[in-house]
């Protein structure tokens, strides 16, 4: 049986709605209507309401009949602002953010281990399913399975969030047809036709729809011509452009007022923790309602977090809100007037906390000036002071008519007086559901569609001109390009089969290429995605096939590539071309970066040039020597082994030049035939040692998971010749060069075979018949596993800390530095130990005297550096002592900075950290 109505779901930061229409045999189809969401509105009542807060509350026992682990609605929005940690809101906006693992167990954010948890895709996915039970129950015969179903999204959402929305709503058994979210805004604006008609009565006019959301900032410009047809009453609507993802919302409202009330709460706080502060929060956007709900008598508004135990009413902290101010840090600080040649701020910002990347400029109009700007050659004939002719609002914000108003008048202000026309919303919270039902009756063809193809053009790079520096990449989707279009690149090209490679990708919102345009990629044009990675398998001995490229813009807004391998002439003639479908890739940061300019990627390039694959004749004599000393014939005597690093910089240079290719083609040799390890002393110290130099830092090519996987085995059965001190070092050198790579599942067997070897007496661990030497690389090598469980970390740092009463090893502090570093280089920041950890340990090392010990400075970076998240920044006391000894002892600038604001970690910083210089090719991500 086919679906009986097209549903709407807009899966929002703040509240989640969902609107509907039957499918039924008329000439105008239904009007979209909201399904009223059953929810518990109190301990004891559930009743159904138009909103569904998008918020998660784990209740205590007994305090919800049955004791569900966790609900969804109006009473776990109300009791997440009273009691703490036990609270998910805002789950939407880390699907976006790459610095975590958003599959694992991260929220809420900053609450102590044992509390209840869970991912960004399970707590989308918890709210999905409450809305199909919700359905289900009142369509018993037309389960929402069943459905033509649309979920919105933002516009600006990357593949990798898209394809992780897409899971949580599979994962509940909803297969959806993803919309942006502005384009559904002005959907339901259609349904009005005679004004859109209106806006375009002297031609061709451009509209801004301004979403402003609880988590982001979404804008979208749209044209609407009148239709060159005789209906009088026709037009067409086209979306031409779409905004960066702006993570700034009326979230960033919320915490700006909390930081204003925590300020003079009574009694006042040292600093509230992450769980406080989030239910300080939750206590602000209601006085900010209710301050901008237009109640006369609403001029102030209290505000409170509750005490904890038995102090939950005593302990309460509180203060109040006043109208003007709440108007002034609102109106002044996200919508102010300004120049129109302003850009918005890349310096620090101060509306940031809970992990969260914010903007670090919190003027909305700034940035909605810099979209304007950048898209000035699409506003219909040419409008002054790069004002659009229309202006939807759309997002809860702008329920508050101050908010409204202050972004019309600063768009006339730098308009030379010019303002929009602004069209009418019905209910900027409804509007996106009710929208969403509209495109699917679109889709259908029984009402106006908006054409709206991609909004930025897709393109591949690929190898560079020899002697060329310059970055190029082949079109592959044009802009405008219509959803489900295939479109071929035209040209060809040699792909790499039997073994991983990396397409990386560029996208930009601006060039307008044809399918197969090759261009010069700059910075201010393109902006680089998530890599592409794939293993074609291969056929024969070819290496390198030709293949053509082709694209497509899926019905669900990802993105697909194709590889279609070219039929030769002097080929077979029933031959038939392979077609190889890619995907991308989802994993944590860090683990497939882009390439940088002037690094060629590995995996493609144009049938001129150079085929991909084909050694030069230095690196033939380097396989030569890999296999004389580790291949399975093994002619070469210990000695050959021992010097076979100096050999093979005698042919390719020194290791320290040595590309990321190379240096994975040698990886890929040594694993080929681990067993020649054990044929000598020499032998399996210089494995480790080349192996692991060849590996370093684990990730960064396509392949490095499977490497490291492969190499796995080798740690299990140790050392063949456990009696040489140096072959401990080289092994455990060789495995903190590959931890980035290691899973968390290695790097937790890693720790619970080596633990004793360094624990204290007293931690009781049982110590191995053999104690393996070289315990100073092994505890570096613990040190620099970042994916371990935050108490296991914990555990280690203690070790160290009751090392260093007895030894003066600057070793030690270095480890302790690299444990309780507030910024990891390769996991999770969920992984980061607790500010609390981090403070005791500092407290260590502000008692030493820098100036003896040399990596005690560095260690104090590390542990004390800003990250503007609360849940892993330590205190403004310890920072500043750490300043002032970084000072005294005149360190680096850059690291004065980084315990004063906040800024990126270095790549000397890295280097540093890392121990040695990376390959040549490999920039890893500066994101904190």
């Amino acid at each position: 049986m086919g679906a009986q109505f097209v549903v709407g779901i807009d899966l929002g930061t703040t509240h989640t709605v969902v609107a509907f229409s039957e499918l039924v045999a008329r000439a105008t189809p239904l009007r979209p209507k909201i399904f009223n969401v059953p929810q518990y509105t109190s301990a004891r009542a559930i009743e159904a309401r138009p909103l569904l807060p998008s918020a998660l509350y784990a209740p205590l026992k007994s305090e919800i009949l049955g004791d569900p682990d966790w609900i969804v609605g109006e009473f776990a929005a109300k009791r997440g602002a009273e009691v703490a940690g036990r609270f998910v809101a805002s789950a939407k906006s880390w699907l976006s953010y790459s610095a975590v693992d958003r599959l694992a167990a991260i929220l809420p954010w900053g609450t102590e281990q044992g509390a209840p948890r869970m991912s960004p895709v399970e707590a989308s996915a918890r709210i999905l399913a409450h809305v199909r039970d919700a359905w289900d129950a009142a369509h018993p015969m037309a389960k929402l399975a069943g459905q033509d179903v649309v979920l919105t999204l933002p516009a600006s959402f990357d593949e990798v969030a898209r394809v992780l929305t897409l899971r949580a709503a599979e994962s509940v058994g909803i297969c959806p047809t993803l919309l942006e979210e502005p384009t559904a805004a002005f959907y339901d604006a259609l349904e009005d036709k005679r004004a859109v008609l209106k806006l375009a009565r002297h031609g061709e006019c451009t509209v801004l729809v301004c979403d402003v959301g609880g988590g982001t900032t979404d804008l979208s410009l749209m044209v609407i011509a009148p239709s060159s047809g005789d209906d009088d009453d026709g037009f067409t609507v086209r979306r031409i452009a779409v905004g960066r993802h702006i993570l700034l919302g009326g979230d960033n409202m919320d915490l700006a007022l909390a930081h204003l009330a925590e300020s003079r709460m009574a009694p006042p706080p040292s600093r509230l923790d992450s769980a406080d502060l989030a239910a300080l929060v939750a206590s602000c956007r209601a006085a900010k309602e209710r301050i901008f709900s237009g109640h006369a008598n609403a001029n102030e508004a209290t505000v409170t977090v509750l005490g904890r135990g038995g102090k939950l009413v005593g302990g309460a902290r509180t203060t109040t809100l006043t109208r003007s101010e709440v108007s002034e840090l609102v109106l002044a600080g996200f919508f102010p007037k300004i120049t129109g040649t302003e850009a918005p701020s890349r310096g620090r910002g101060g509306i940031v906390a809970f992990g969260l990347p914010y903007e670090r400029d919190p003027a909305i109009t700034r940035h909605v000036h810099q979209f304007l700007s950048r898209h000035a050659a699409s506003l219909a004939h040419g409008a002054r002071g790069g004002v659009p002719d229309a202006l939807l609002l759309n997002g809860g914000v702008f329920h508050a008519a101050p908010i409204a108003s202050a972004l019309v008048e600063a768009m006339a202000a730098w308009g030379g007086g010019k303002a929009p026309n602004v069209i009418a919303n019905r209910d900027p919270d409804l509007a996106v559901a009710r929208g969403a039902v509209r495109y699917g009756l679109a889709r259908r063809g029984l009402v106006y569609r908006v054409e709206s193809g991609a909004s930025h053009g897709y393109y591949v790079e690929i190898a560079p001109d020899e002697g060329s520096k310059q970055m190029r990449a082949v079109c592959i989707i044009p802009r405008g390009a219509k959803p489900g279009v295939h479109h071929e690149a035209g040209r060809r090209f040699e792909l790499v089969v039997g073994r991983s490679v990396r397409f990386d990708m560029v996208a930009s919102d601006v060039a307008q290429d044809e399918a197969g345009a090759l261009v010069t990629i700059d910075d201010d044009s393109f902006e680089r995605l998530p890599a592409v990675v794939a293993n074609i398998p291969r056929v024969g001995r070819e290496s390198v096939v030709p293949v053509h490229l082709g694209g497509e813009l899926l019905p669900t807004g990802q993105l697909a590539l194709e590889c279609t391998e070219i039929i030769e002439e002097n080929q077979a003639v029933l031959a038939q071309p392979r077609s190889h479908r890619l995907e991308f890739q989802l994993r944590e940061r860090g683990c497939v970066p882009s390439t940088p300019a002037g690094a060629p990627p590995p995996s493609i390039a144009p049938q001129s040039a150079k085929a991909a694959g084909a050694a030069s004749p230095a690196r033939a004599l380097a396989d030569a020597i890999i296999d004389r000393v580790f291949g399975r014939k093994g002619e070469a005597d210990a000695r050959e082994a021992k010097d076979i690093v100096r050999d093979l910089e005698k042919v390719l240079g020194d290791r320290g030049s040595w590309t990321m290719q190379t240096a994975r083609e040698l990886g890929d040799r040594l694993l080929d035939n681990t067993g020649a390890r054990r044929r000598s002393a020499h032998h399996e110290r210089n494995y480790w040692l080349l192996l692991g130099f060849c590996m370093r830092p684990g990730f960064g090519d396509p392949g490095d998971l499977d490497r490291v996987q492969r190499a796995w085995p080798m740690f299990e059965s140790r050392l063949a010749f456990p009696g040489e001190p140096r072959g401990w070092q080289q092994f455990f050198i060789a495995w903190r060069r590959m931890a980035g790579g290691m899973t968390e599942p290695m790097q937790v067997a890693f720790r619970d075979a080596m633990d004793a070897v360094i624990a204290p007496a007293e931690a009781g661990l049982k110590k191995p018949k053999r104690m393996p030497d070289a315990p100073d690389e092994l505890l570096a090598t613990l040190a620099s596993f970042e994916r371990v469980p935050v108490a296991r970390r914990v555990a280690l740092g203690e070790w160290v800390v009751e090392r260093t009463w007895a030894s003066g090893d600057a070793r030690l502090w270095s480890s302790l530095g690299r444990i309780g570093a507030r910024v990891p280089l390769y996991a999770s920041v969920h992984h980061v130990v607790p500010p609390s950890m981090a403070e005791a340990w500092l407290d260590r090392i502000l008692r030493l005297k820098w100036e003896s010990i040399s990596t005690a400075p560095h260690a104090a970076v590390q542990l004390a550096r800003v990250t503007g998240d609360r849940a892993r920044d330590v205190s403004d006391k310890h920072r500043n002592e750490v300043e002032k000894k970084l000072m005294a002892i005149g360190a680096k600038p850059a690291w004065i900075q980084a315990v004063r604001e906040l800024v990126s970690v270095g790549d000397e910083e890295r280097v540093a950290i890392l121990g040695e210089g990376l390959p040549i090719g490999l920039r890893l991500s500066s994101s904190p």
